[in-house]
């Protein structure tokens, strides 16, 4: 499975903190759901999906401080170990339409899930084999 993300998304991924995280230990830590999120940081229905998102993602991963502002923290996958196997089943990419670094900074820093970079948006153009 690791092949086929690392195609599709790239070798590397970030946290709202701006670390990076290989694509290929999505699999290693057990991740069998991938959600892709398309969106941009200027669209007010991205803002209202994302705040009710990160409310989503943080109960089920059991995260009380996922929300709006949480992304500075050790993103998905830290402490991973403590976690029950079924709230690491799930992870969420952001997949940025931004035609600003800056303002995709400014957005993805608040996600508490991964983002492709913003140098790798020219990958929901590509998609791998199949787009994305």
């Amino acid at each position: 499975m690791s092949g086929f993300l690392e195609e599709l998304l790239g070798e590397k991924l970030v946290t709202g903190g701006g670390e990076e995280v290989d694509v290929h230990s999505l699999a290693a830590r057990g991740i069998s759901l991938l959600g892709l999120y398309f969106g941009c940081s200027l669209s007010a229905p991205c803002a209202q999906l994302s705040v009710s998102l990160a409310a989503f993602y943080g109960r089920l991963r059991g995260d009380a401080a996922a929300g709006p502002g949480a992304g500075a923290g050790p993103g998905p996958g830290a402490g991973a170990a403590a976690e029950p196997e079924s709230r690491r089943r799930l992870e969420i990419v952001f997949v940025s339409s931004d035609q600003d670094q800056r303002q995709w900074q400014d957005f993805v820093r608040d996600m508490p899930w991964l983002a492709l970079p913003y140098k790798e948006k020219h990958r929901k153009e590509k998609g791998g084999r199949e787009g994305l």
